[in-house]
């Protein structure tokens, strides 16, 4: 973590190397001037144009700072490791909070602004996109780009004060635009098939989500009303997308790259977005009570280590497989190589002549766990110390899958509240085998898919296929081992006939026990059978 000191920002700009965040464009002195137009970017980013943007950005938020801020010791400035960032105004010392924003609907993009206040006459209660609260944020985002142009177009909601208005139209400004930003979603179609062989958690899943959301909303809601979800808009005399595939596409890029999960909400707070990612010495942002009398609610950041005036200040963005810091934050940290991590999809198989009872499971009995679909996602990992087990739930959920045939006596009525807990240690012999089997099997498949990936690429796919094939191998090897012991397991049959006091050959003299209690003829546990 470099420091930087705010009279040398220009110089160190030019001297680093372009870094792994997503922050890419910058706007010169907000005034009453429009921001920098999209498509000059490029060509302006220069030393000058950067600490333009910095001072614009400054400015803006001298004006709003009280109404929007509790705490803040930092300020908007040239950053070392990418070209805007947070930098301490004053000494914050280790576990200080530096920054506290409350939550308000008139700056904070969230999923509730846009169902409830923005967009609430055009999107029903009850509408579920593919792609979530980033997929709402994103369309906050549109909406913004539309109000900082000043074109008339777009939702002249929520309201906001003239100040507080040109802070964001600021904040607009200085998002890197679809051109310039090196995100997943907008590489180019050839880069992003090599990353769709390159990992587990594919991208096209993601695409497809966004073109199935854009499909439906094109349809319902931006194709009746053209101002007010304008295709493009106008921008100091270029036209940027807007409502559109590619303008949304580049929304989420945006919101997932800038969000925060915090009080188990999405949320993506302007000013606190700036603030860049570090390994070590950081810390997640996190909700906190603000303000006078510690009353309101709100989002923090929190100094993972002393900083002096002049440093850039740096937060953790959370522990993610390196999959996941791609797909939304477009880089790939070293803390998230240390620990290799690949995703394996499995489901209820929908020809399954028990899968009905099996679904009702999966809704209603899986105890305090929220009702599961029949389509779950689970993580494989390879790390120091982790000799390649696989998950345990993944396990427990493989087993209900493969459940049948003999062991199907498990589903009848009778054991329906309990089957969901029968299924977290072995249940037969046969089903273990078909557990194991399955989960070696996907992961012998995701192998298979890297071998095939065309050559070239992006760098980091390669590298990506690396790590992904190192837990997979990992897993899949402890498998192989796993089946090699199955006789040795003990199954449901054996359990319950030990709780049951029925595992021991019977014999006049065991009646007469001490041991047993009453109504008891055998003691559990003293059979010798090989199962």
């Amino acid at each position: 973590m470099a420091s930087v000191c705010r009279l040398s920002f220009a110089i160190v700009y030019c001297l680093s190397a372009w870094s792994y965040t997503v922050e890419s464009f910058l706007a010169p002195q907000f005034s009453n001037l429009k921001p920098l137009g999209v498509s000059t970017l490029a060509a302006s980013s220069t030393a000058e144009v950067i600490s333009n943007a910095a001072s614009s950005l400054e400015n803006s938020l001298a004006a709003v700072q009280k109404d929007i801020c509790k705490t803040l010791k930092v300020t908007v400035a040239p950053s070392s490791v990418n070209r805007l960032g947070l930098v301490a105004t004053e000494k914050i010392r280790k576990g200080e909070v530096f920054l506290a924003m409350p939550y308000d609907v008139r700056y904070e993009l969230s999923a509730d602004l846009a169902r409830n206040v923005v967009f609430k006459d055009v999107l029903s209660e009850d509408y579920n996109s593919w792609t979530g609260d980033a997929g709402l944020i994103a369309l906050l985002i549109l909406n913004e780009v539309c109000l900082a142009a000043d074109t008339g177009l777009g939702t002249k909601e929520p309201i906001r004060q003239n100040s507080l208005q040109a802070f964001m139209s600021a904040w607009v400004a200085a998002l890197p635009g679809p051109e310039d930003i090196n995100h997943p979603l907008l590489w180019s179609e050839e880069d992003q098939e090599i990353l769709q062989s390159s990992s587990t958690n594919r991208i096209y899943r993601v695409l497809d989500d966004i073109e199935e959301d854009v499909t439906w909303l094109k349809t319902n809601v931006f194709e009746k009303d053209g101002n007010r979800f304008p295709v493009s808009i106008p921008w100091n005399g270029e036209e940027i997308p807007c409502f559109s595939l590619t303008g949304f596409k580049w929304a989420m890029a945006l919101a997932q790259s800038r969000s925060f999960f915090v009080d188990n909400a999405v949320r993506l707070l302007p000013l606190m977005d700036f603030c860049n990612h570090a390994d070590e010495g950081t810390e997640e942002a996190r909700a906190g009570f603000m303000g006078t009398f510690g009353t309101t609610k709100g989002a923090e950041l929190v100094a993972g280590q002393s900083y002096e005036v002049g440093e850039e200040v740096f937060i953790c963005y959370g522990p993610k497989s390196a999959a996941d810091y791609l797909l939304e934050h477009a880089f790939c940290p070293e803390q998230s190589w240390k620990t290799a991590v690949s995703e394996l999809f499995f489901e209820v198989d929908p020809k399954d002549r028990f899968y009905d009872d099996k679904l009702d499971i999966l809704e209603f009995e899986t105890y305090d766990a929220s009702p599961m679909d029949p389509v779950q996602s689970f993580d494989v990992v390879s790390a120091p110390g982790r000799d390649g087990e696989p998950d345990p739930f993944m396990v427990q959920f493989v087993r209900l899958c493969k459940l049948g045939a003999t062991d199907a006596f498990l589903l009848e009525s009778i054991f329906r509240k309990e089957v969901w807990g029968f299924m977290e240690l072995p249940v037969s012999e046969t089903n273990e085998r078909d557990v194991v089997d399955a989960i070696m099997e996907a992961c012998q498949l995701a192998l298979d898919d890297f071998s095939k990936c065309a050559e070239g690429g992006p760098e980091i796919c390669s590298k990506l296929r690396e790590s992904e094939s190192q837990a997979l191998i990992r897993t899949r090897d402890f498998l192989r081992r796993d089946r090699e012991a199955l006789d040795l397991k003990e199954y449901y049959q054996q359990r319950r006939l030990k709780d049951l006091g029925l595992d021991s050959e019977w014999s006049p003299e065991d009646d007469m026990s001490p041991d047993l209690g009453f109504g008891q003829s055998r003691a559990p546990g003293g059979a010798d059978y090989d199962w």
